[in-house]
């Protein structure tokens, strides 16, 4: 018995080194199944499993909804999922199981699994940051900003954290509608043509207008102000204040009064970055 024991491991690492060597040739069905013929001989050889998962992950193709793809999904997380059962401790194991879900668009099961660690643990700051990541990779928006809220919450006295969400909100303002063509249209009458009326240019589906715009953007200015209370001297956070005003601006070019406010806050904010760096 101790025989047959033997020569299967050696049998099974043989096909492990002969799938390694497809694999540096870009082999990777082939090296599939040297891994897939070595399994049954040395099933809990965790090196198995890891290399197995990597050459699965060489024929995922980031997007694609064809069979051939999701079988190499399903490939490349079942080999990492039993990595992970096999040796705990390594942190290979969970990570490319992760990002693996992430260039799968596995969104759902990613944020089950985070919410699942938010669950047992509440305070599982980076089970928070993890759903951050999956809502905006996702593209739903509402929920990535109140996960960031969240964050922000529970790290009260964390300058960062409360930057961060003024952050995101301005990526969100400057992506839709907030653009060059919009920042550089100035509402205010031209002295030497105070007859014309200028015409802005027109939002695109999906902008950020109006009081929504001007709403989100003194939700970021708030996060802002608390970030610098926490650290007085933030340039940063004082930069970013000066872009979200300018980004505030942008919801008033039928009221010129308070688009002039807007802007001479942006410069004033702006004055004070540049006289703390």
């Amino acid at each position: 018995m101790l025989l047959g024991s033997g020569c299967s491991e050696l049998r099974g690492r043989r096909w492990i080194r002969e799938g390694n060597q497809l694999y540096r040739e870009g082999r990777y069905r082939e090296a599939v199944a040297a891994y897939e013929r070595a399994e049954s001989l040395i099933p809990n050889f965790w090196l198995l499993w890891l290399n197995k998962g990597l050459t699965c992950r060489q024929q995922m193709i980031p997007g694609s909804r064809q069979p051939s793809n999701q079988q190499a999904v399903h490939c490349a997380l079942e080999a990492f999922e039993k990595l992970r059962q096999l040796r705990p401790s390594d942190p290979r194991g969970e990570s490319l199981y992760v990002q693996t879900l992430f260039d799968a668009d596995r969104f759902q099961t990613l944020a089950d699994l985070y919410q699942a660690r938010l669950r047992a643990n509440p305070k599982d700051v980076q089970a928070m940051s993890g759903l951050i990541q999956v809502y905006t990779r996702w593209n739903r928006l509402e929920e990535a900003l109140q996960w960031y809220q969240r964050r922000a919450a529970l790290q009260a006295n964390d300058p960062e954290a409360q930057y961060a969400v003024a952050v995101f909100l301005w990526s969100q303002l400057f992506q839709k509608g907030g653009g060059a063509e919009m920042a550089a249209f100035d509402p205010r009458p031209d002295p030497s043509k105070p007859k014309e009326k200028k015409v802005p240019p027109p939002p695109a589906l999906g902008d950020l207008v109006g009081a929504q715009r001007a709403r989100l953007a003194d939700l970021g200015i708030g996060y802002l102000e608390r970030a610098l209370k926490l650290r007085p001297k933030y340039p940063e956070a004082l930069v970013y204040l000066s872009l979200l005003e300018r980004q505030k601006a942008i919801a008033f070019f039928s009221d010129p009064q308070q688009y002039q406010a807007s802007i001479d806050a942006a410069e004033k904010w702006r004055r004070q970055a540049e006289a703390v760096r």
